[in-house]
């Protein structure tokens, strides 16, 4: 296990570090959702020297995780599906979730190392590994950062893990920062902002970050709901309820959404949604009667029908429905 080093505080290396943090505050309000990881980890590189990485979120599930989202830097899209064929063979994953916020270094090709754990470092070319997890006490997901050396490297020192310690808190910070900052410009080049509310979810519809307006509008269909899943109904692609709207826009293994309050129209068929329109504007039965060229009682029963749609028992209600939306 990785111990601190207080002489770091008096180093030129504390100077780095704190030039890192500011780089960090700075990428995550330019960089792009899909640039960010690269980004951040390519500067972490100067403070400690690693090839390869893997950045993501996982829920422990009787003792092995279940990634929700995963980014690789350095090593090939099939690493995933390569770790999770031997991850119960990989002891990091006891080590970090018995001291999280901790650092830990694992050799791969220790003799002691169990060997589907040495498979993996031989066909991806690492030796030893550094690895530490951060827990979200909103959505109980690990976030896990691993850095790689080649076999046969320098070995990862009792610094470098104390180095990662300080540092992971400012790096999940900044993940956290650059989703809000993906959300403020989907805002910007969407129509009707106003009415919007933003989210980032992963594959398994777990919330990542949320505006407020996006969770009251969940309850507003949802009463009961209390997160960090999105309801059982709903999938990160899109959903379309009584009061509600959800559509998502896909950034790598993450989805930007949007929650807008559903237009009282969409709930009627076209012609009622026509009979609507002219009676909430003021017409009378017999006028939309004669403009359509329906029998009153086929308005009235349109009328009816509309009033148990959208929920109101008056003109004024179907006023209120159709042009004032919930917000």
């Amino acid at each position: 296990m990785c111990s601190s080093n207080l002489d770091f505080f008096a180093s030129p290396g504390f100077t780095l570090f704190n030039a890192l943090v500011l780089e960090l505050q700075r990428l995550a309000q330019e960089q792009p959702l899909s640039r960010f990881h690269d980004q951040i980890l390519q500067r972490a590189q100067t403070l400690i020297p690693f090839d390869k990485a893997w950045w993501g979120r996982a829920a422990l599930i009787d003792g092995l995780p279940d990634e929700h989202s995963s980014h690789v830097f350095g090593l090939p899209p099939q690493y995933l599906e390569d770790w999770q064929s031997i991850r119960d063979q990989d002891p990091t994953v006891g080590l970090v979730h018995a001291r999280p916020g901790h650092a830990v270094v694992v050799d791969s090709q220790a003799g002691e190392t169990p060997a589907g754990l040495r498979w993996l470092g031989a066909k991806h070319g690492f030796g030893e590994f550094l690895c530490i997890i951060h827990i979200d006490p909103q959505t109980q997901l690990s976030v896990h950062l691993t850095l790689y050396r080649a076999t046969g490297a320098a070995a990862f020192t009792a610094h470098d893990c104390f180095v990662l310690d300080h540092l992971m808190p400012h790096l999940v910070a900044a993940e956290g920062a650059n989703q809000i900052r993906a959300l403020v410009a989907l805002r910007e080049a969407l129509d009707g902002a106003n009415t919007l509310a933003l989210a980032v979810c992963d594959r398994q519809g777990t919330l990542h970050c949320a505006e407020r307006g996006f969770v009251e509008r969940l309850l507003l269909e949802w009463p009961d709901w209390n997160g960090p899943h999105l309801p059982d109904e709903v999938s990160p692609d899109s959903y379309r309820g009584r009061q509600l709207q959800l559509d998502s826009t896909a950034v790598g293994d993450l989805f930007l959404l949007t929650a807008r309050p559903r237009s009282a129209l969409t709930l009627l068929s076209a012609r009622e949604a026509d009979v609507a329109e002219r009676f909430g504007a003021g017409d009378t039965y017999k006028e939309i009667a004669r403009q359509l060229g329906v029998a009153p009682n086929t308005v009235r029963h349109h009328i009816r029908s509309i009033y148990t749609k959208l929920g109101v028992n008056s003109k004024a209600g179907i006023t209120q429905r159709l042009h004032h939306p919930p917000s």
